[in-house]
């Protein structure tokens, strides 16, 4: 056995002093991470050529000498590489959990002049998904990077694409395979699908497992049926219901390509690593990117041609065709004509307009959600200006009884049709419905909140009707609707945006995304808000021993909570995988510290949540379901922690700031105007799931940092986010708005 710094280790073929001669070596020997590190995957580098390797294979004598209890020690490596002359030596490296690759051994060569360098040709033709995501990125590209020749854009691209995707098959008795992670895969809010089919011939698979990290396992769906495996493999009764399926966590930090790993646990017990496949990931951030003008041609050519210079074949089938025309269509459908100068947005300032008598509100649902709890506060004050207020939603909820309480008349539509139309025709018929099932026309102002109340700006303005819509979405319709509307539906949400009389922003962040569509002469900044006063009356009613006590905290005890509703695009995935290095890299800090999650449901993601608890298996790690008592998940912690990929002005942050709790967030979209990093906050890249780990070990180290971040949080949100300070100037936008004050 042999050390680093960060890991013991051992070759076992060849040993560790051999003299490597020319030619093709299998490298085969384990990793094991010291205490407080993690190691995520092995490779070797020859000269300027990387040899990916596969690592993870189980080792049940590594997990009895290092005492894993019942995990299994993920540890032996096989790295297959080629020596030739010239070649300095052969370096091993491993990925550590930070993203960096680190060297733990090397050896020397000793080749000559008969023994090239191999030079490995791509392990498998592209299919239609593959291509057409790189086309589409391609097309992004060239927005980003408008001075750049296209032919550079594609040859970069490509590059970024894994030659060997597959570096291990299911070994025989095992047969499978996997569709997804695909070469260029889309991973949306740190997570990225997994498809395909395993079975084993003569055993059950009890269960299927994988993971991008090494740290911990996720459970894939498996037992689906799988007629093309079925028909192939008619001797084995398994190949018919080998079909799997599951969305697998991507911590933010692991370098490109990422390597998924495949698992199968037999009805005995055994585990069996089946599957190493690498993949280049495109976020849903990358994906929000806009479309420069032109047509596709000249970028379907451009990424042929870099394809075909790589060695990559293509499979060109209807399939491919199909996917072509699909994205044809669809850039044709969003691609800007031109891209003009935008002016800088338009701060709202108090007005003397009158406010409007009758005024319509939409929202998506009457959830306690960010986006409706934002128009409630909203809806209260109107209520209070004397206007009469009526509220539309496509989905009733828990807030339904208290706007009622403020004299809101609830209406509630059937938005369905809408979502399932397939072409314009359909899609402005279904909103016609909806405008003749409401009087759009009774009511001085309509005002949409979200995107997604697309549906009410065009049957308001159908109607004649002034409109005001708020945008809340850090992301493009496109993105939001990615795969389930059609396009021709996706575009008439974008055309609300110039539909709208005003269009609101409460963070210039937000409003970036969405300047190619619309008028941005009418759009308009206003902050969200939170309510100082009330949070302060409820917290002088409390006693926070009392609240501590709650939560069963012992005296020495540390509360680390993360609101909000459970779901992909909040990072509660991510913060769980914080929390478990966290166990690792500070397990003292850890056994006195609880953290708990509120906003759980009974959604697919709720289930994916709690495999993820249950697989990683540490004793102090809650989900609470949503609840109205939140103010309380505050206000008895020690750090408020917000995991989150995508926001435009959150309300947690704003209400976290007010109650005086120290705040540790992704720094995303519009966090950075809420709070400054190191100065009312400390902020981390989302999906990062080492740096969440290390901020909170350095905040809850420190509770002299802690006070002095909550202080400054506290007087900026008295002083530039009280309701008492924007509700007026939400107000006085309705008002203009309503009295046709705009300046398109």
């Amino acid at each position: 056995m042999h050390e680093t710094e960060f890991s013991f280790f051992n070759l076992e073929s060849p040993d560790a002093v051999s003299v490597l001669p020319g030619g093709g070596h299998a490298l085969r020997g384990w990793i094991w991470p010291k205490p407080g590190h993690h190691i995520v995957d092995v490779r070797a580098r020859v000269a300027d050529r990387i040899h990916p390797g596969v690592h993870g294979i189980p080792r049940a004598d590594l997990a009895a000498h290092f005492k894993t209890g019942p995990q299994p020690a993920l540890a032996e490596f096989i790295i297959n590489v080629t020596v030739a002359e010239g070649d300095g030596g052969v370096q091993l490296e491993a990925l550590l959990i930070d993203g960096r690759w680190r060297p733990f051994h090397t050896f020397a060569c000793a080749a000559d002049r008969t023994t090239p360098a191999a030079v490995t040709p791509p392990s498998a033709p592209l299919r239609w998904h593959e291509y057409g995501r790189m086309l589409e990125a391609l097309l992004r590209a060239r927005r980003h990077d408008p001075d750049r020749p296209l032919a550079e854009l594609a040859r970069d691209l490509v590059r970024a694409v894994p030659t060997q995707r597959a570096l291990r098959h299911p070994p025989l008795p095992f047969h499978g395979h996997l569709d997804e992670p695909a070469a260029f895969s889309r991973c949306g809010f740190g997570r990225t699908a997994v498809l395909g089919w395993l079975f084993h011939e003569t055993m059950e698979v009890r269960r299927v497992l994988a993971t991008f990290d090494l740290q911990a396992w996720q459970t894939v769906a498996h037992g689906r049926p799988s007629p093309g495996p079925g028909g192939h493999f008619s001797e084995f009764t398994a190949a018919a219901n080998a079909g799997l399926f599951g969305i697998i966590d991507v911590p933010a930090q692991l370098p490109s390509p990422a390597t998924l790993r495949l698992y199968a646990e037999l009805t005995d017990g055994s585990l069996h690593l089946c599957g190493v496949q690498r993949t280049h990931l495109v976020t849903n951030e990358e994906e929000k990117a806009p479309y420069a003008p032109g047509g596709i041609t000249h970028a379907h050519d451009s990424l042929q041609r870099a394809l075909s210079e790589a060695g990559f074949d293509l499979t060109r089938d209807a399939e491919f065709d199909r996917e072509i025309d699909r994205i044809a269509t669809d850039h044709a459908l969003r691609v800007p004509k031109l891209i003009a100068p935008v002016a800088p947005i338009v701060r709202q300032e108090p007005s003397h307009a009158p406010t409007p008598g009758r005024v319509l509100f939409v929202t998506h649902n009457l959830n306690y959600e960010g986006a409706p709890l934002f128009l409630a506060d909203l809806i209260a004050h109107h209520a209070r200006q004397g206007s009469a207020v009526t509220v539309l939603s496509p989905e009733d909820g828990p807030l339904r009884t208290q706007l009622e309480a403020i004299g809101a008349h609830i209406r509630l539509t059937d938005v369905r049709p809408l979502f399932a139309a397939t072409d314009r025709s359909d899609a402005l018929a279904a909103i016609a419905v909806i405008g003749r099932s409401i009087d759009f026309s009774g009511y001085d102002l309509v005002i949409a909140n979200t995107f997604t109340t697309f549906w009410a700006v065009h049957a308001a303005k159908a109607a004649n009707t002034r409109v005001l819509l708020y945008v809340h979405e850090s992301t493009t319709p496109a993105g939001f609707y990615h795969g389930r509307l059609a396009a021709p539906v996706i575009v008439l949400a974008d055309e609300a945006f110039g539909l709208a009389d005003h269009v609101a922003f409460t963070t210039a962040s937000t409003r970036s995304y969405h300047l190619d569509y619309g008028k941005p002469s009418n759009h308009r900044l206003v902050p969200g808000w939170i309510d100082v006063a009330r949070i302060d009356r409820w917290a002088q009613q409390q006693s926070r021993p009392q609240l501590r006590a709650d939560f069963n905290l012992p005296a020495d005890g540390l509360l680390v909570s993360n609101v909000g509703t459970v779901c992909d695009r909040k990072g509660q995935h991510i913060f769980a995988r914080a929390i478990d290095l966290f166990w690792r890299r500070h397990p003292a800090l850890a056994r006195v510290t609880r953290f708990v999650m509120l906003g759980g449901g009974q959604t697919p993601f709720d289930a994916v949540l709690a495999d993820l608890l249950a697989q990683i298996n540490r004793p102090n790690i809650e989900v609470h379901p949503a609840t109205a008592d939140y103010l309380r998940y505050y206000a008895a912690a020690d750090l408020f922690v917000c995991s989150t990929y995508e926001e435009s002005s959150p309300r947690v942050i704003l209400e976290t700031m007010a109650m005086g709790t120290p705040i540790l967030s992704s720094g995303v979209q519009g966090v950075p105007e809420q709070v400054t990093d190191g100065v009312e906050a400390v902020l981390v890249a989302p999906g990062d799931t080492l740096a969440l780990c290390d901020a909170m070990a350095r905040l809850l180290q420190s509770p002299a940092l802690r006070h002095q971040l909550a202080a400054a949080a506290r007087a900026r949100v008295v002083r530039e986010f009280d309701s008492r300070i924007l509700l007026p100037r939400h107000a006085a936008l309705a008002a203009e708005t309503a009295a046709g004050q705009t300046s398109s």
